[in-house]
């Protein structure tokens, strides 16, 4: 009986660990580690009905998005062109140099410029013509950066993230930097 009461209390450890693995398991089984875990834990919590699903975690990332800026300068007076300058709105350069509260607003403009392209034309293009002085033209392109699948990425290990990823392109939308389409128009 000695030898009995020891190998009951590991069974029962055992049994415990493996109904906590159960429930962690079972309400996530959506998620990646869920699909691969329960191979090992969903015949038994279908058994016992540990298998209703919460879906407390988030599918997927969100997709990185940005609004990319080519500010168009005019010929030089010697019949020479200026460089346009290429950048992104939200500048991921000055992510360390702002807060992130402030970093919070510009992901929130940049969206709501986003959702209808007339914004693009009437108040954010004039807006960074003053940003820019000097600029002729700002063209303004909605990019977003789609991402694999967890599944996928997983599959192809060896591929690079960046290399499976795909951009696409949605809002576009140019405005001419002399004042005409000021946001007092609207």
């Amino acid at each position: 009986m000695a030898k009995v009461k020891p190998l009951l209390k590991i069974l029962a450890s055992v049994w415990i660990v493996y109904n906590i693995a159960a429930l962690m398991v079972m309400p996530n089984v959506g998620s990646y580690f869920g699909r691969v875990a329960s191979k090992f834990v969903g015949p038994y919590a279908n058994l016992v009905g540990l298998n209703a699903g919460w879906n407390f975690f988030s599918p997927d990332p969100a997709h990185p998005m940005y609004l990319k800026v080519v500010v168009n300068y005019p010929p030089e007076t010697d019949g020479s062109y200026k460089e346009p300058l290429i950048t992104a709105y939200p500048d991921p350069e000055n992510e360390t140099k702002t807060t992130s509260l402030t970093r919070k607003r510009e992901w929130a403009v940049m969206r709501f410029m986003v959702m209808d392209p007339r914004r693009l034309r009437q108040i954010f293009g004039p807006w960074l013509c003053k940003q820019y002085p000097g600029a002729e033209s700002v063209d303004m392109e909605h990019v977003v950066e789609t991402l694999p699948l967890l599944d996928e990425a997983a599959f192809n290990k060896e591929v690079n993230l960046l290399d499976m990823s795909q951009e696409r392109r949605y809002a576009k939308a140019s405005v001419r930097c002399d004042g005409s389409g000021d946001e007092e128009s609207l």
